[in-house]
């Protein structure tokens, strides 16, 4: 058994606060380990690539795909009944979203009219984003990528 598992077993065991603790805090480290050792390995993938910003979207596609978690609903109240059908569940969840937007609009025109957009952001957005740094690039790797683009003849 792994030394997590073993720790788990004895935090689960035991109804003394100090070894859920320890197993808590010994998780923490972990997860900043592995996070650490995930940073690591992509920038030294990233660094050993022919084209980087290829690779940093190829890791980005892989990380979101492992993010993902399949939700299969198997039923749903709908009036007070319960409704076992897909077709019917899809049916609902489609109405749903189709009729939701006028609400929202119903909704925000009694609201306040004179407020700007602006006004908005800040108010939702009061907090910076957090900052997306990449690796550097060069010219010549720019120059590069950009002329192995096809060119098309559609526009826009």
């Amino acid at each position: 058994m792994h030394p997590k598992g073993e720790l788990y077993l004895k935090a689960r065991d035991n109804n003394g606060v100090e070894h859920k603790l320890y197993y808590k805090h010994c998780c923490k480290i972990l997860s900043k380990v592995v996070k650490e050792a995930n940073k690591l390995y992509y920038k030294e993938v990233i660094t050993k690539s022919q084209n980087k910003m290829k690779t940093t979207w190829n890791i980005i596609y892989k990380e979101k795909d492992n993010l993902t978690s399949e939700y299969n609903i198997k039923l749903l109240r709908i009036n007070n009944h319960i409704v076992h059908n897909p077709i019917s569940i899809a049916n609902e969840f489609n109405d749903y979203f189709l009729n939701i937007t006028g609400s929202i609009s119903h909704k925000r025109i009694n609201e306040k009219k004179d407020v700007s957009p602006l006004q908005n952001l800040f108010k939702y957005f009061s907090q910076p984003f957090k900052d997306t740094s990449w690796p550097y690039t060069s010219t010549k790797e720019i120059n590069k990528t950009v002329d192995s683009l096809k060119s098309k003849n559609s526009s826009g």
